[in-house]
């Protein structure tokens, strides 16, 4: 039997009101069932409920999806987004489309397509210490709790850039053009262009403005403090502390996100347009009136 699991967050309870209903629409389709809860300790990609699974349905917003990414993007599963976020970039469908909409994902309708996402891989050295972290949205080198400025110096290439001085400096995907970028008033991107978004954080001269470079390059960041302890992030989930003089090296992954999608690519423009009126949208092949 086909098996897809529905992944949730605790913190979220609503969802656990639509897993019945789904649960028996995957059952008619004869599909088995999954119930994984993201926030359980320890989960990894090689948990068995997650093994051998035709598609990963999410409930939950935005920070559910790139958990399950982190999760699953080694392994290719196609995600399903169900919007229980505020806005919802990178989910697919609303609640109250689920029983309609659902079966058209489920018997591989001829305007179904697969999205693929492009993620960045990060090399952090920190003294004698060596980690690896992936993100979908972005990764972020900044200040911690001190409001106080740091410096980040910045490479692209092996070509020296600038020196940053202001609460930090954010890498982002095309695909994270929406998340922390968009708030610091970064440039929104189409999220299949092949390019990423180096932006400064409340930089301290008004010259030192966002920059949009081939994705295909690697950007090499390193942090001087003022003796406080700084933060790296990781899609604002995976996060360390920092200490002067860490550096963090950054590249295109060998690893992608996909989504099942059925509304056309087109759609993105009307979320970014109106993110909160978006369930009325035409899907694949049909025309829009």
């Amino acid at each position: 039997m086909k098996k897809i699991a529905l992944l949730y967050e605790e913190s979220q309870p609503e969802t656990l009101q639509f897993i019945p209903e789904l649960t028996a629409i995957l059952q008619k389709h004869n599909y088995e069932t999954e119930i994984v809860n993201l926030n359980q300790e320890g989960l990894e990609c090689s948990d068995p409920a997650l093994q051998n699974c035709q598609m990963l349905i999410v409930l939950g917003g935005d920070g559910s999806i790139l958990h399950t990414a982190h999760l699953c993007s080694a392994q290719h599963t196609p995600i399903l987004g169900v919007n229980f976020g505020r806005v919802g970039y990178l989910t697919e469908l609303e609640p109250d489309e689920l029983a309609h909409e659902l079966p058209y994902y489920l018997n591989g309708d001829k305007s179904i397509w697969i999205d693929e996402r492009t993620m960045l891989q990060a090399t952090l050295q920190q003294g004698e210490e060596q980690q690896e972290f992936i993100a979908l949205n972005d990764m972020m080198i900044a200040r911690g709790t001190w409001p106080r400025g740091v410096y980040v110096k910045t490479w692209i290439d092996d070509q020296f850039l600038d020196t940053f001085y202001g609460d930090g400096i954010i890498l982002s995907t095309a695909t994270g053009s929406t998340a922390y970028n968009l708030s610091v008033g970064g440039p929104i991107m189409y999220p299949k262009i092949e390019a990423c978004i180096l932006n400064p954080i409340a930089p301290h001269l008004s010259s030192n403005r966002a920059l949009v470079i081939p994705l295909q390059s690697t950007i090499r960041f390193q942090i001087s403090t003022n003796n406080q302890d700084g933060v790296f992030s990781a899609d604002g989930q995976w996060n360390c502390a920092v200490q002067d003089g860490t550096t963090v090296t950054i590249q295109k992954s060998n690893q992608i996100t996909r989504f099942i999608r059925r509304k056309p690519p087109v759609h993105f423009y009307r979320v970014i347009h109106n993110p909160q009126q978006t369930s009325e949208e035409p899907h694949a092949g049909q025309p829009e009136t």
